[in-house]
């Protein structure tokens, strides 16, 4: 259930996520304030646990702080890994394609043809926009892949040569980085994770607000500002965590001119 509202916010309700978890937040610390200013009117003059609330409330933002910026670097790693992959994954593409082209027989031929169609579903599964259409695109990866390698293996067995050894490993190569991209678009923060930082900023912001509320101050700006901030983390996180949605998408670059280079040059004139 945690994961499938996780989803749904990471979608296309992005925005939503950010606006409902400020408007808690604030609920919170509103919550917390009244809490304090009703402990403070019955038993006044509590200067000592204005301060042990204090002390408690600055460890609580502390940790909160420290696993808000864990999270960030762990979503952030993943999205970078992913970035580095396509560039990769391109460069075994255009290394497996040459290769090929070296192979005088019809099968080199087709390897080429294949290579070529596989790059452009490696493009379309590094910009598609849901899962629905990337269960598509594997896939039609895997039948791409299991018949460059039927091809290979009919090119090896009958001329093992140096030029064969190398396309092979080029394939091989290619294989791998293709496997590492789908496993870096499927890893994740944990949902789990992600919820749990939610709720211990509502506790801190609650506890924020109980302090405030003892010693009988508002500072709405100051609070707004500083919800935001940890509005604004929080929604960094979903959005760097989801390849698939949000702002925060991987670069397809490597792979567009990596298939622009198998046209062939323009004639000069």
């Amino acid at each position: 259930m945690l994961e499938r509202a996780y989803i749904w916010f990471a979608g296309e309700n992005l925005l939503v996520f950010a606006g409902l978890a400020f408007a808690l937040l604030s609920l919170a610390c509103e919550t917390g304030f009244r809490l304090g200013g009703r402990r403070a009117r019955r038993q006044p003059n509590r200067e000592h646990e204005r301060e042990g609330v204090g002390t408690i409330t600055a460890a609580m933002l502390g940790l909160l702080s420290f696993t808000l910026g864990l999270t960030i670097g762990y979503a952030q790693d993943r999205a970078e890994t992913r970035r580095g992959l396509v560039v990769r994954e391109a460069n075994a593409i255009s290394t497996a394609w040459h290769r090929a082209q070296f192979v005088s027989s019809a099968e080199g031929a087709a390897i080429v043809k294949s290579i070529e169609e596989l790059a452009k579903v490696e493009l379309a599964f590094t910009t598609a926009g849901s899962t629905e259409l990337e269960v598509g695109l594997l896939v039609r990866r895997e039948a791409l892949q299991s018949q460059i390698w039927d091809l290979a293996q009919t090119v090896a067995r009958r001329d093992p040569t140096p030029i064969t050894t190398g396309l092979t490993n080029a394939l091989n190569e290619m294989s791998d980085d293709a496997l590492a991209q789908r496993f870096a678009f499927d890893s994740r923060v944990p949902p789990t994770v992600s919820w749990m930082l939610f709720l211990g900023a509502l506790l801190a912001m609650g506890a924020m607000g109980y302090q405030f509320g003892l010693a009988g101050t508002r500072h709405p700006v100051l609070v707004s500002l500083l919800l935001a901030m940890w509005t604004g983390g929080m929604a960094l996180i979903m959005d760097l965590n989801e390849p698939r949605f949000g702002s925060i998408r991987v670069d397809p670059a490597p792979l567009v001119w990596t298939i622009q280079g198998f046209a062939p040059p323009s004639p000069t004139r």
